[in-house]
C-alpha cells in the first residue's frame, strides 16, 4: 500500500505524461524542435517539482500520524506517558518549519528533512541495481543532483550544464531529448516509491505498525 503522498506525486507525473503525448504530435512541421524542446524543459520542471510535493507532503502526513499516536494509543496499548505528548508538542513547529524551509529537494536537503524531523536515513534505499543498471546509493545520488542542476538552469534561464556527458549528443552540445525526459520521470517515481516503502517500514519500527 502506497501513501497518500505517493497517490499525489503519481497525479501530478499525469502532466508530465500529457507533455509526452503531446511531443508525439509535432513530429513534423516547421519549428517542431524548438517546440519540442520547450516540452522537455517543462516535463522536467514537473518532475521535480512532483518530486519536492511528494517529499513535503509525506513529510506533512508522517507528522500528522505520528502526533495521532501520541495524542492517544492504538487499541490495547498503554497511553503515552505526558512527557512524550509534551515532546512532540514542543518539537512540531521546528519540524513544520523544515518542510516548509525545504526549497531544493537535492539529495543532501531531503536526507537531512528525514533524518533531522523523523530519524529516517533513506540513503539505503536509494538504489537501482538491475541487469541494465547498477546504481549505488552515491550513483543514484549523482544523478538526482545531475537532474537538479538542470532543473535550475531551466528555471533561471542559464544554458544546460556542458560537464554531463549523458545530456550531450554526437557533437558535444548539452540538450534534452524525449528519451531523456522519460528517463527523469523514470528516475524520480522510482526514487518516490522506494521512499514510500522505507519510511512506513521505518515507521512501524518506531510506533508498532504501519501508517500506509
Amino acid at each position: 500500500m502506497a501513501s497518500n503522498a505517493f497517490g499525489s506525486f503519481e497525479t501530478l507525473l499525469g502532466s508530465v505524461d500529457q507533455l509526452i503525448e503531446i511531443h508525439g504530435r509535432l513530429q513534423t512541421g516547421a519549428g517542431r524542435r524548438h517546440r519540442q524542446d520547450a516540452l522537455h524543459r517543462s516535463g522536467v520542471v514537473l518532475t521535480v517539482a512532483a518530486w519536492q510535493a511528494y517529499v513535503e507532503k509525506v513529510s506533512v502526513d508522517a507528522l500528522d500520524w505520528i502526533e495521532n499516536q501520541v495524542a492517544g494509543p492504538v487499541q490495547g496499548a498503554p497511553p503515552p506517558p505526558h512527557w512524550a505528548r509534551a515532546s512532540f508538542a514542543f518539537r512540531k513547529p521546528a519540524v513544520r518549519k523544515a518542510i516548509g524551509d525545504l526549497n531544493t529537494p537535492n539529495t543532501q536537503n531531503v536526507r537531512r528533512l528525514f533524518e533531522s524531523s523523523f530519524g529516517f536515513d533513506p540513503r539505503s534505499c536509494w538504489v537501482w541495481q538491475v541487469s541494465t543498471r547498477d546504481w549505488n546509493a552515491a550513483a543514484y545520488a549523482t544523478r538526482t543532483d545531475d537532474w537538479l542542476r538542470i532543473r535550475h538552469t531551466i528555471a533561471h534561464g542559464f544554458d544546460l550544464p556542458n560537464n554531463m556527458p549523458w545530456i550531450k549528443n554526437s557533437t558535444g552540445q548539452a540538450r534534452l531529448t524525449l528519451g531523456l525526459l522519460e528517463e527523469c520521470k523514470k528516475h524520480f517515481h522510482r526514487k518516490a516509491r522506494l521512499t514510500d516503502a522505507a519510511f512506513s517500514t521505518h515507521l512501524e519500527g518506531e510506533y508498532g505498525h504501519r501508517p500506509w
